[in-house]
């Protein structure tokens, strides 16, 4: 959003714009695992809140940079917050929320951050960049500098840090995980009220002050062990597929469009009409994963996300085509991803959850990131018909590793993982 301002007014060229964003990605692949990591020992409420607060921070020293390093320094400092406010936000729902209606939250997350929070974005960067941001006070560089507005706005979110270092209770399951009954009773309390901070709060004891159970010591390696190194191997190869098909086609949707024909106004307009199918895929699945049973959910979301992408070369011809097949794509392969995004908190024990999804995680990422490539090599050799190809067999590996997970659904995580 920011490229073309940086450019204009810096000097800076394609590849440091580039550079910025890897900084950004590079660092939420530490901020996922590290978060993951210290939310185990100091506490989910803890770690989302100061994930907030480093991502708000880094988003203010981009606004008041005087170069393009103290910039690259606070993409860095964003990318750490906001690759651990994901994974923590993820466990938080998972423990927070009743079996019954804990894959439709986990779930809504992936329409918010995954659905709805691309092209939010753009729309933001229009609306500040391009349409108000020269009207804004000019104490920061003037009109050219409008851009730096944008980072301005992005440390709002540090407001909610006052509401939620106040309101928000800790999960209760963590709360168990370290031996604090009395407070894992407040805190099923306040969830039983309906409020988040009920006035006049009466604590009943759903678990007995005199419940004896040892603090559960976290061992971080065992997430690569037995039971649970076979739930990580198998989340592991569907993430990193599914996330590098996605990217893929986040990359060269506009590209293929080109290639067929289009010009690139008309690409892009397609590529945002196509996207739409990634916020109807999300919804859906958020109705889906409440209802029905994790590993079919999947498998059929992967089966039908590799027959579209099959049929895109063969079938695609004219606009009606391409614009349904390729909706149905993104709609069938973000299913797949929020119905994944709810498995994965499922199939690890308190002590380890934050960071087995981080792990998690950051192999979706590392995917999203080795695939496009290679990807680009085979579009540039052999066509759009053998990218197409390789989108539908990373899709293919989806299909084939879920029935090797076991099924969760309708299950308490206590019932899953009833080792203390």
């Amino acid at each position: 959003m920011v490229g073309p301002s940086l450019k204009e007014q810096w000097g800076v060229s394609s590849t440091g714009i580039g550079f910025l964003a890897s900084a950004t990605f590079g660092a939420m692949y530490v901020g996922a695992a590290l978060a993951g990591w210290l939310s185990d020992l100091k506490g989910r409420k803890t770690m989302f809140n100061f994930n907030l607060a480093l991502y708000s921070m880094g988003a203010l020293v981009c606004a008041l940079a005087p170069n393009f390093t103290v910039l690259a320094t606070g993409r860095v400092i964003v990318g750490l917050g906001l690759g651990g406010e994901f994974v923590v936000g993820l466990t938080l729902l998972a423990e927070m929320t009743s079996t019954q209606f804990r894959s439709t939250a986990v779930s809504l997350l992936q329409v918010g951050a995954g659905g709805l929070g691309n092209p939010a974005a753009y729309l933001f960067g229009l609306i500040t960049v391009g349409m108000i941001g020269p009207h804004l006070p000019q104490f920061l560089g003037g009109p050219d500098a409008s851009w730096r507005w944008v980072f301005v706005l992005l440390c709002l979110p540090a407001l909610l840090i006052l509401y939620t270092r106040r309101n928000m209770p800790e999960t209760p399951r963590y709360l168990v995980s370290k031996a604090r009954i009395p407070a894992a009773n407040r805190s099923l309390s306040v969830l039983a009220s309906g409020r988040l901070n009920p006035r006049g709060l009466v604590v009943t004891d759903y678990l007995p002050d005199n419940l004896q159970l040892a603090e559960e010591n976290v061992r971080w390696t065992e997430i690569l062990r037995g039971r649970l190194g076979r739930n990580s191997a198998v989340l592991g190869s569907c993430t990193a597929a599914l996330f590098g098909a996605q990217f893929v086609l986040l990359t060269f949707w506009p590209t293929i469009l080109v290639d067929r024909g289009y010009a690139i106004a008309t690409s892009l307009t397609f590529t945002m009409i196509i996207f739409l199918g990634a916020v109807t895929g999300t919804i859906f699945a958020s109705f889906l994963n409440a209802r029905f049973r994790r590993r079919p959910t999947i498998a059929v979301a992967a089966a039908l996300s590799c027959a579209s992408a099959l049929a895109f070369p063969f079938l695609a011809h004219g606009a009606a085509a391409i614009l349904v097949l390729g909706f149905l794509f993104e709609f069938f392969s973000w299913w797949a991803n929020c119905s994944i995004s709810a498995w994965c908190p499922e199939l690890y024990p308190t002590r380890v959850r934050a960071f087995g999804i981080g792990v998690i995680s950051n192999l979706g990422m590392i995917g999203g990131a080795l695939l496009p490539p290679v990807a680009g090599a085979l579009l540039g050799s052999l066509g759009s018909g053998a990218l197409l190809t390789l989108v539908a067999a990373m899709c293919a590996v989806v299909l084939v590793a879920v029935p090797f997970g076991p099924e969760t659904f309708g299950r308490s995580l206590e019932e899953l993982h009833d080792e203390n």
